[in-house]
C-alpha cells in the first residue's frame, strides 16, 4: 500500500469533511433496487454518507477505502447514529490489493465516482474481483466520471499527459474518463456477460436543496447470474 497514496487521499478528506455530508441521489435512487437487508459493499466508501444512508435502511455495509481519516470518520458518525452494528471498515488500496472480501458473499457491489484512477488492464482486473465477491443474484452498481464533461476533458487536455485513450496523468495521479464503448470492451475483455453500461448525469444539491451542477458519469450494472 502506498503511504504517499494514502497521505494524498487522508489529506483530502481533511480539507473536505465537514461531517453534516448527506447521501447522494444516486445511492438514493439505487437503495430501492437492493434486495432487503442486503450485504453491501462499498468501494471508495469516504466517510461513509453514502454508506451510512444504507445502513440507516436496515443493509449490512463494507466500507473499503484507502484513507484511514475517511474510515475513521465513518466509523464515528455510524456510532453517533447507532449505526456501528451495520457499519464495518478495512482500509484496501484499490490500485495494488485484491478486495479483502470473501468469494460469492456480497449481495450488492457500490461505487460512485471512486474507480477512475486506474488504467484500462487494471479496471479490468477490478471488474472481475467486483464479479468475484458478487453472489450468485447480486449486483453492482457503478459509476464512472465521463468524457461528456467537455470542460474537464480540455483542462485534463492541456494540463495532464496522456497514458492511454482518456486516461491522464496529473501530479502523479491516473484519471480514467472511459467512454460508454470502451467499458464495454472492458467489461468483456474481463470475461463478463451479464452487465450493462449507460450515460447518466447526477444532479449535485446542497444540503438546502440548491441546485450545484452536473456530474456527467457512465454507469455500470454488474448482474452475477451464475
Amino acid at each position: 500500500m502506498s503511504n504517499s497514496d494514502i497521505a494524498h487521499w487522508d489529506l483530502v478528506h481533511q480539507k473536505t469533511y465537514k461531517g453534516t455530508e448527506s447521501h447522494s441521489k444516486y445511492a438514493e435512487e439505487k437503495e430501492v433496487l437492493f434486495p432487503r437487508n442486503s450485504l453491501v459493499v462499498d468501494l471508495g466508501a469516504g466517510t461513509g454518507a453514502d454508506a451510512l444512508y444504507f445502513a440507516r435502511k436496515g443493509h449490512k455495509v463494507i466500507l473499503l477505502d484507502i484513507s484511514n481519516y475517511a474510515l475513521e470518520k465513518a466509523k464515528e458518525r455510524a456510532v453517533k447514529e447507532g449505526l456501528q452494528e451495520n457499519i464495518f471498515t478495512q482500509q484496501t488500496d484499490f490500485g495494488l490489493d485484491e478486495l479483502p472480501i470473501k468469494s460469492d458473499s456480497a449481495d450488492v457491489v457500490y461505487s460512485r465516482i471512486s474507480l477512475h484512477y486506474f488504467e484500462s488492464n487494471h479496471t479490468m482486473k477490478l471488474f472481475r474481483d467486483i464479479y468475484r465477491i458478487l453472489k450468485i443474484g447480486g449486483v453492482a452498481y457503478l459509476t464512472f466520471k465521463s468524457p461528456k464533461d467537455h470542460v474537464e476533458m480540455e483542462y485534463l487536455r492541456k494540463r495532464a499527459s496522456e497514458f492511454e485513450k482518456n486516461v491522464f496523468i496529473e501530479n502523479g495521479q491516473l484519471r480514467s474518463r472511459f467512454t460508454v464503448e470502451q467499458l464495454n470492451s472492458i467489461l468483456e475483455k474481463a470475461g463478463i456477460n451479464d452487465f450493462s453500461v449507460n450515460e447518466y448525469i447526477e444532479d449535485l444539491f446542497d444540503i438546502s436543496g440548491n441546485l450545484l451542477g452536473k456530474l456527467y458519469l457512465n454507469e455500470v450494472v454488474i448482474r452475477k447470474f451464475g
